[in-house]
């Protein structure tokens, strides 16, 4: 209720002021039509338009955003900007009310820095550096100080030949020198702060991010040369040593309002913008409401926002990597004519989009996404975490297969050149030292000898089988359709050899393959089948067997139990095993490997 009442009152006075404000316009008017010798206004019907026009259109802008911001003080900013626009006319040696003519003294030159703190302010209300507030300072300083009331303490209508004019009720005591001083030296100043409001300006668009430099530059850009204007306006007036209304202070009065107005403009821009965006949250929420699959909410932005090109990442894992919706890796580095905006949801971010320029204009915007999204990311944010985390532990069982048969080569290699080598060695040492049968009788060490040479050429065979179980040398030497080759001619039952690609493939896929057909082959064995028929192809990226049993004539183990541990292997390849009893006596196994991109 407490914050309810002070929105209203934001509100209420804001139009209060937005209404005192119009008036206060058409009194100016009405005061430059009735002495239009000393005024911009009231010289014609486009002077007239000029002043209302642009007073008017900062006080409605002004009143619209407390409306529709009440939390921010930029509103109201731009209705004292509006307002402030309409003091320079009061500065008019023909008006008949001295009360009239001493304010314009004073405060005729606040409408640039009023202004200025408009446009500083803007969005948030709030200026958002020191040295933001020191260029104000100064140029308020200057403006309403040195160039308005100093000058007015000292500035006698009459002993300064001003016969027309009102009397000064703000005179101390006159001194046309201290006052002519006084006013060149705010002239000299009003150059300097407008050159410095004007580098604020540049500064703050450029320190801003890309989202808030584009909501920024409609409203900073036409405030800037405004300034520029005003600035041009006090270097043609120094020679004179007072403001005036020569025609090309008209022209550059001129310009002034048409920049007004401008920024006036920018600010509206950033309605509709707003208005645009939320009609596209709006459709957000419907279209998630209706739950896309995991994977689909990156389309439902795109399509809510325009932009084909969006991609969604989220960041997953320490330190943190981004990932896709299936949890594969996703690179967030934007391309050309693209940026990067994060979701962030209570301090937290929870998704990147990478998107084109210009997309989120609106700092807000994001959020508000990230807000209308928030069980949809989180949902698809964990989906793609566990995917990634399922990736991870395919990787590590890929790697673990690769170091496995890494070590099963090493052993392989270690086995046929050291201890098999050393058994031949042996061997041969043990012919050259048995007697010749010819020279003498077979001696009770001669029987000895010929033993331990059978039992040797029994270990060498025996080691030479265990080196091969292990890992195959014509496996890493020559490929698997040789290895295959080989195999079926050492098979305990027949194998029928099919399709074999001469290609080479991934060390690790080559294993896989064998040693699946190896297994398969001792399984069919002990069921006492009449055979297998093995084919391999290609198949894209994926390589594709398939192995056949036929004729088991008595149950054996069963084919996919006792394959587990191969189909382990291939699953850790990112592969899929499927067996098939196929009516009568076969059965099939179809496995499919990934080979790469």
């Amino acid at each position: 209720m407490g914050t309810w009442r002070t929105v209203a009152s934001v509100r209420a006075g804001a139009l209060a002021l937005g209404v005192l404000g119009a008036g206060f316009g058409l009194l100016t008017l009405a005061e430059a039509r009735s002495a239009p010798g000393g005024s911009f206004g009231g010289t014609s019907w486009v002077g007239a338009v000029a002043e209302v026009g642009a007073g008017w259109s900062l006080i409605a802008a002004g009143v619209a955003e407390s409306w529709r911001r009440p939390a921010s003080r930029a509103g109201l900013l731009l209705v004292w900007a509006g307002i402030g626009w309409f003091f320079t006319d009061w500065n008019n040696p023909g008006l008949g009310s001295p009360a009239a003519f001493t304010f314009g003294l004073i405060a005729s030159a606040l409408a640039a820095p009023l202004v200025a703190h408009a446009a500083l302010a803007y969005p948030a209300g709030r200026l958002g550096s020191r040295i933001d507030r020191y260029a104000l300072v100064f140029a308020y300083a200057g403006a309403g100080l040195v160039l308005g009331l100093l000058p007015a303490l000292f500035f006698g209508p009459a002993r300064q030949g001003c016969n027309l004019c009102p009397a000064n009720l703000a005179l101390v005591r006159p001194e046309p020198g201290l006052a002519g001083g006084l006013l060149r030296a705010g002239l000299v100043l009003g150059l300097a702060w407008a050159v410095v409001l004007v580098m604020v300006g540049a500064r703050r668009l450029g320190k801003a991010s890309p989202p808030l430099r584009r909501m920024l530059w409609p409203v900073l850009a036409p405030a800037s040369c405004y300034l520029v204007l005003v600035g041009a306006d006090f270097a043609h007036s120094l020679p004179r040593g007072t403001l005036g209304n020569d025609p090309l202070d008209y022209l550059l009065w001129l310009g002034e309002a048409a920049l007004l107005v401008l920024m006036a403009l920018g600010v509206a821009w950033a309605w509709v913008r707003d208005r645009r965006a939320r009609s596209a949250i709006v459709r957000l929420v419907m279209a998630i409401a209706k739950s896309p699959p995991p994977g689909g909410l990156r389309d439902v932005l795109a399509e809510m926002l325009g932009d084909p090109g969006l991609k969604l990442a989220y960041p997953v894992g320490e330190p943190a990597r981004h990932v896709t919706a299936d949890g594969q890796p996703a690179s967030i580095e934007p391309g050309k004519g693209q940026v990067v905006t994060p979701l962030v949801r209570g301090g937290r971010t929870v998704a990147v989009l990478r998107h084109r320029v210009g997309l989120l204009d609106d700092p807000g915007l994001a959020r508000e996404v990230a807000a209308a999204a928030r069980l949809a990311l989180e949902n698809e944010r964990l989906h793609a975490e566990v995917l990634a985390q399922l990736e991870d532990l395919r990787a590590a069982q890929a790697r673990i297969v690769t170091a496995g048969d890494t070590e099963r080569r090493r052993l392989e290699r270690d086995l046929h050149d050291g201890a098999q080598q050393r058994l031949v060695g042996l061997s041969l040492a043990l012919r050259l030292i048995a007697p010749k049968p010819a020279r003498a009788p077979r001696s009770r060490l001669t029987c000895l000898i010929d033993e331990a040479d059978t039992e040797l050429r029994l270990a060498i065979d025996e080691l030479r089988d265990l080196a091969h179980g292990i890992y195959p040398a014509v496996l890493a030497d020559e490929g698997l359709a040789a290895a295959v080759e080989a195999l079926a001619e050492n098979s305990p039952i027949p194998v029928t050899v099919g399709d074999l690609p001469e290609t080479r493939f991934p060390d690790p896929v080559e294993a896989a393959g064998y040693f699946l057909i190896a297994e398969a082959s001792q399984l069919a064995a002990l069921a006492r089948a009449n055979g297998i028929t093995v084919d391999i192809e290609p198949e894209g990226n994926r390589l594709i067997m398939k192995i056949t049993e036929h004729g088991t004539a008595r149950p054996g183990p069963d084919l996919e139990t006792g394959l587990s541990d191969v189909a382990d292997r291939v699953g850790a390849l990112g592969g899929k095993l499927c067996v098939e009893r196929i009516p009568g006596d076969a059965t099939t196994m179809r496995v499919e490997i990934p080979c790469g991109s």
